[in-house]
């Protein structure tokens, strides 16, 4: 039993390091989505959703950045 318990500890000691360069990983690619959007030329594109009274949405047509009226 010991062994069983011992196990579970490494494994969630193990599941904290995955998580934490998970968040690692998100923090740069934040980083380089505000580098991709501070130095684009925008090239906004306005769009109307396909069903009655759709919603109208602005977008970067290069970096996917969305704009907000």
């Amino acid at each position: 039993m010991d062994k069983i318990i011992e196990n579970k500890e490494k494994l969630i000691k193990e599941k904290y390091v995955f998580l934490k360069k998970i968040i690692d990983i998100e923090k740069k690619i934040n980083d380089l989505d505000q580098v991709i959007i501070n130095n684009c030329i925008h090239e906004w594109i306005t769009e109307r959703e396909d069903y009655l009274y759709g919603e109208k949405f602005t977008y970067c047509k290069k970096c996917g950045l969305h704009r907000g009226f």
